[in-house]
């Protein structure tokens, strides 16, 4: 790549970029930590279209917002296959993040309406606010991940070894993909004594 192709952020770039706010409940909340990846994040993109539904006066007799997709429109939206439009939906529905209303033949328009799409409030519980640092805490004291110190050297660890600790080392090192951080140390070790 050379800095010709390279597009670079400018000050003004920064204040333009727009974000999607990902909810941490949904990550750390039990009611919803088993939901797949692009399940969060069709309950996310559908957050943020509230304010499109809103201008459109897509709001019903109770005051509810809805939304007015088809799933072919909701394919487009979210870059997903039928297939996982439809296993998204239930997904949601599961833990009563999306309702969903059959609206049926419309007389006046003589056509099939799409079905309203109601999205749910996401449940918070105060032990959800503290399930982070209650997962550290728990990961921490199982013996799984002991300590890691601060290394000037970069170090790969492999995905199927056990981290028990870490130590400054003025060497890069790599692990197996069978082995684990022990053999680091007992190596570290070593090279410190010579």
């Amino acid at each position: 790549m050379t800095k010709s192709n390279f597009k670079f952020y400018q000050p003004d770039d920064v204040y333009g970029t727009l974000f999607f706010q990902f909810p941490k409940v949904l990550i750390y909340g039990d009611k919803y930590n088993k939901l797949s990846s692009d399940a969060k994040i069709a309950y996310m993109l559908l957050k943020d279209k509230l304010e499109f539904s809103i201008k459109n006066e897509w709001i019903d007799e109770d005051n509810y917002i809805y939304f007015k997709y088809s799933n072919i429109a909701l394919m487009q939206i979210f870059n997903y296959s039928e297939k996982t439009v439809i296993k998204i939906k239930k997904e949601l529905e599961s833990v009563d993040l999306l309702y969903q209303k059959r609206m049926g033949y419309n007389p006046k328009t003589k056509k099939n309406e799409a079905n309203r799409l109601y999205l749910g409030e996401l449940e918070l519980s105060a032990e959800d606010v503290y399930k982070k640092e209650k997962r550290a805490r728990d990961l921490a004291t199982s013996g799984t991940v002991k300590s890691t110190v601060r290394s000037d050297n970069p170090q790969t660890l492999a995905t199927s070894g056990t981290v028990k600790s870490t130590v400054r080392s003025d060497n890069p090192q790599t692990l197996a993909t069978s082995g684990t951080v022990k053999r680091v140390l007992l190596q570290s070790f070593k090279s410190t004594i010579k």
